[in-house]
């Protein structure tokens, strides 16, 4: 028998697996498809990939040294990009070798609370973890549209993108394909983007957009697609778009269907498995982690929710506490926020920041919030390399540091990092490289 059987194989499945074999417990990790998940194989990674080439070629066109439009080679990107995430996908695998974890390869059914059917074969746990990720939300009809898996398996660069959903994969995937060529039209039923982000943030991005010249089409709803030799999407105030390709990202649901999960029935909230602090179900040995546990839906969540449930497994009194929780939008600027408002706030502009200059890059602010004595309590940052500045803040919600703590810290120069050394400096006195008008 298993100390602990594992339903899934992404970031929150394998990461389970591989601390509950470093403590010493026998554990299997059940992965229907590929090990890695969604985010390995078919989102973040990928993803990030494909910003990251159109980020290089717009570089390069936006400073009008690019004197020729480059042609780019999507199968020869392909190729390189499944080679990338084929390293990934078996460093996991040789991860879970070595630390003696069993992976199994196959379509997994609970039983019970103890055990779980691979095909004629039974397997027995003491406890078992559900880490099924999450899936994209599909629309009636809605004909002949593709979702994220789709669009990154594009062989080349679509002339009229559409794109149904202003959220984080539409605004990341959206600006990519605009910078690669793509005429992009982005469709959101709310009269702003990035619902769930700070309008303070966001807004920054929203201008942005415009300059790469996507088309947003705001508090509009999409009634019906229509898949001919064109797609046509019709909306419910009677408008129509053509369009060659047609991206739905309209959201992602936890997977909770396929695997037998009606056969323990744990307690739910909304559509997400329901857990406590420990990352228990209502039933006691049963554990919900990652995505379909609950929101935020992130890859670096779900790294942190197998580290409690393991460490509860393997008998420690560990709770989850998200309130450093980053949160990362890879637009253009990048966005990057973590803990909570404070009662103050400090900021400084990245267009004070000479490695941003640089860069071209003039856009966005890093804030930093704060209560009485300077303890910092939050912070947000709009900015190129966002998500590599943003640990800084979440370091200091963490341990409860404050605005002089990080303003005595030596930055090095010229580094994007100083722009968070001048916010911190800003609230508690004169900033060296910004003074603020009025």
């Amino acid at each position: 028998a298993y100390d602990a059987i594992i339903i899934g194989g992404g970031p929150a499945g394998y990461a389970c697996g591989i601390r509950l074999a470093q403590k010493g417990k026998k554990v299997a990790v059940i992965e229907r498809d590929k090990v890695g998940g969604e985010c390995l194989n078919y989102g973040c990674i990928p993803s990030k990939a494909l910003i990251e080439l159109a980020d290089s070629v717009y570089y390069l066109r936006d400073m009008k040294i690019l004197k020729s439009t480059p042609k780019i080679d999507m199968v020869e990107w392909q190729d390189w990009k499944w080679k990338m995430i084929g390293r990934l996908t078996s460093g996991v695998r040789t991860l879970l070798k070595a630390n003696q974890a069993d992976l199994i390869q196959d379509v997994a059914k609970i039983i019970d609370s103890k055990h779980v059917a691979v095909g004629e074969q039974i397997y027995e746990g003491e406890n078992l973890v559900i880490a099924t990720g999450s899936v994209p939300v599909s629309m009636d009809n809605f004909d002949g549209v593709i979702y994220n898996r789709e669009i990154l398996d594009i062989d080349h660069i679509p002339d009229r993108l559409v794109i149904i959903g202003g959220g984080y994969i539409g605004i990341e995937l959206g600006t990519a394909f605009a910078k690669l060529g793509s005429a992009v039209t982005i469709i959101e039923m709310m009269d702003f983007i990035l619902p769930g982000v700070s309008i303070e943030l966001s807004s920054v991005v929203q201008k942005r957009l415009q300059g790469f010249g996507i088309k947003l089409m705001l508090s509009r709803k999409v009634k019906k697609v229509d898949k001919g030799k064109v797609s046509t999407i019709f909306m419910e105030n009677g408008e129509t778009i053509d369009a060659d390709l047609v991206l739905m990202t309209v959201g992602r649901k936890p997977n909770t269907e396929g695997f037998g999960l009606e056969n323990i029935s744990p307690e739910m909230d909304g559509r997400f498995i329901k857990v406590d602090k420990h990352m228990r179900t209502s039933i006691p040995n049963v554990y919900a982690i990652g995505d379909v546990a609950g929101q935020p839906m992130l890859a670096h969540k779900a790294y942190y929710e197998a580290d409690v449930a393991a460490d509860n497994i393997a008998g420690e009194d560990r709770e989850s506490d998200n309130r450093a929780l980053p949160v990362v939008v890879y637009s253009d600027p990048e966005i990057a926020y973590t803990g909570r408002k404070g009662d103050k706030e400090t900021f400084f502009p990245v267009a004070a920041n000479g490695r941003a200059l640089g860069m071209n890059a003039t856009a966005g602010s890093y804030w930093l919030y704060y209560k009485a004595g300077g303890v910092i309590t939050g912070g947000g940052i709009v900015a190129p390399h966002a998500s590599e500045l943003i640990s800084e803040i979440s370091l200091a919600v963490e341990s409860g540091l404050s605005l002089m703590d990080i303003g005595m810290t030596i930055h090095p120069h010229p580094t994007l990092s100083e722009g968070v050394h001048e916010s911190a400096e800003g609230g508690y006195r004169k900033q060296l490289h910004y003074k603020t008008v009025g």
